[in-house]
């Protein structure tokens, strides 16, 4: 989906929710994607790469010298889902801290900060879990917008 087609079906009083509970997990990759081009990151989805093991980013994304390590995750967090966002905050670290040795793209180096992100459909507020942002997707604007004060 882009943001031209969310944008118009929030002008007609559909909730973000709604919009993006609608699609499936591709197109809520290319949506999370989308964003973030809007705000000057270079986003590369289903980024793979090889340390000692495979591992795979939904969207590894660059901007100035900071890199966004995002998984994103179409499902909701509700009450009782707690154990399984904190599995997947500590999968999200571990896969930052390995794309950090990686040098395949021409933007990565080792001056830069590296920030693990999991946007998900469903959540009220930014929180963080175990050091990795978990930002509800139509807070995901507001997130990048304040990046600079994180």
């Amino acid at each position: 989906m882009d943001i031209a087609k969310a944008q118009a079906q929030l002008l007609k009083g559909r909730d973000m929710e709604e919009i993006l509970g609608g699609i499936g997990w591709k197109e809520f990759e290319e949506f999370c994607a989308a964003v973030l081009e809007e705000h000057g990151w270079k986003p590369r989805r289903n980024f793979r790469f090889k340390t000692g093991r495979r591992y795979e980013i939904d969207i590894v994304a660059g901007k100035c010298n900071s890199v966004l390590a995002i998984d994103c995750k179409h499902w909701g967090i509700r009450p009782g889902k707690a154990c399984q966002l904190s599995q997947a905050a500590a999968m999200q670290t571990e896969r930052a801290a390995e794309l950090s040795k990686v040098k395949t793209l021409e933007w990565l180096n080792k001056e830069m900060e590296f920030h693990p992100v999991i946007v998900t459909l469903m959540q009220e507020d930014v929180t963080q879990e175990n050091g990795v942002w978990v930002v509800p997707a139509f807070k995901l604007n507001n997130f990048l917008l304040e990046m600079d004060s994180l």
